[in-house]
């Protein structure tokens, strides 16, 4: 190219200068409407879709045909993983290597830890239910330890379900750690380690919960005294823990975890914190004064009341022994019992409240009556209909009333 003759050598270097800068503009610009029509193009791609798992997290699957193979999977929780993932099954079907690819896709997890990685993780541990998981995966892992993830199937579920009843465990402690097998199974589908949850719907049957926990507490008939002598029984280490679920039906980790600042010595309350409760919700206690005075007097070893208390099954079976009570009572069922004192002594839906429950349904299956009940409701209410008073006693002869409670029968 020649320069024009009134053009310097300097003039000609800055213009064959700028060459360059416009090429390399306008090759941005073609960039640009490449990768523009190219997300366009992948964005209309049926092979692809965004769905939400039950955990509530977006993630994208494919769906494809090759031939007469469709696969439909887990592709990644990003579009570029997804991308990635789809193209990489497409060039393995083009090559002859399909069965191949999808082989090394399926990961050998056993279930151990993957289901120690996921109770783990921070959504898992918010759920309501943690605590009551990481018992069931306990169990679960005796059994399922050293499965692969993909060799779990109805028949060995069914035989774990076999083994846990012959270890006398109860058809609801049973259906709570079948329930979290087939949520950890389930994850594991949305995830893309096994194909399918080989237990999903009816596959392995719920067992009947007709053992009502409450029926049979209300039928070991223990009275005042049982209680009271179970108390003197206890250690001091875990006598206050023991009142406090007899008194005020918290719950095991509810006063495991209570916290001197959550004690109101003043107002006698104590402030059960969301995180620390099972509904998630805030509620308050209140607190009798002798039992407020008795947790006063606790020594202050930190910030929990009960700091270094982790596990009282041992001691409180070995009071349940010194005080003659069958232990068949678990500490739980302790909880059951205060419940079942406070609708006796006061409405439903102040129980309610100081129980922590939800759903009023959930009091209402400690309204049981007993004969004597029933027979003392309609004597009183004998007694006001025609004499126009109410008599202070049950008004039942003392035969009768022998006999009701020998026999109470739970309706």
């Amino acid at each position: 190219m020649v320069a024009p003759p009134n053009k310097t050598l300097r003039e000609r270097e800055k213009r064959w200068k700028k060459k360059p800068a416009a090429n390399s503009q306008a090759q941005k610009e073609n960039s640009k409407i490449e990768q523009a029509e190219g997300k366009k193009k992948l964005g209309r791609d049926k092979n692809l879709r965004l769905i939400k798992n039950r955990s509530g997290e977006t993630c994208w699957y494919v769906d494809v045909t090759f031939g007469y193979q469709r696969i439909r999977r887990f592709a990644g929780y990003t579009k570029a993983e997804a991308l990635n993932y789809l193209a990489d099954l497409r060039r393995a079907a083009r090559d002859g290597k399909l069965n191949e690819f999808l082989g090394k896709a399926k990961k050998e997890t056993n279930f151990s830890n993957y289901g120690r990685n996921l109770l783990d993780s921070k959504e898992w541990k918010e759920k309501r239910s943690a605590e009551r998981n990481e018992y069931s995966f306990q169990n679960l892992k005796v059994f399922f330890g050293d499965f692969k993830l993909k060799e779990i199937n109805p028949a060995s579920v069914r035989r774990y379900i076999n083994k846990r009843a012959d270890e006398g465990a109860s058809n609801a402690t049973i259906n709570r750690e079948i329930t979290l097998l087939k949520s950890i199974l389930y994850q594991a589908e949305y995830d893309g380690i096994i194909e399918s949850n080989p237990i999903r719907g009816r596959r392995v049957s719920k067992l009947p919960e007709n053992n009502n926990r409450e029926r049979a507490i209300l039928e070991m008939k223990l009275s005042d005294d049982d209680l009271r002598r179970l108390i003197e029984c206890c250690s001091e280490r875990i006598r206050p823990v023991i009142i406090l679920a007899l008194v005020t039906g918290m719950r095991r980790g509810e006063i495991l975890k209570l916290r001197w600042k959550d004690i109101d010595f003043r107002l006698l309350t104590i402030r059960i914190p969301a995180e620390h409760a099972k509904t998630k919700q805030e509620r308050h206690v209140p607190l009798p004064a002798e039992l407020a005075a008795m947790l006063d007097d606790l020594p202050r070893k930190g910030e929990r009341v009960f700091e270094g208390i982790k596990d009282i099954r041992g001691s409180f079976a070995s009071a349940l022994k010194r005080a003659g009570i069958s232990d068949n009572l678990h500490f739980h069922d302790l909880r059951h019992l205060a419940a079942y004192r406070l609708v006796k002594m006061t409405d439903v839906m102040t129980a309610a409240r100081i129980l922590g429950h939800n759903d009023l349904k959930t009091t209402m299956r400690y309204l049981f009556s007993t004969e004597k009940d029933k027979r003392e409701a309609i004597e009183k209410s004998w007694e006001n209909l025609v004499s126009g008073r109410q008599k202070d006693d049950s008004g039942l002869g003392e035969g009768l009333e022998k006999e009701l409670e020998k026999s109470p029968q739970v309706h």
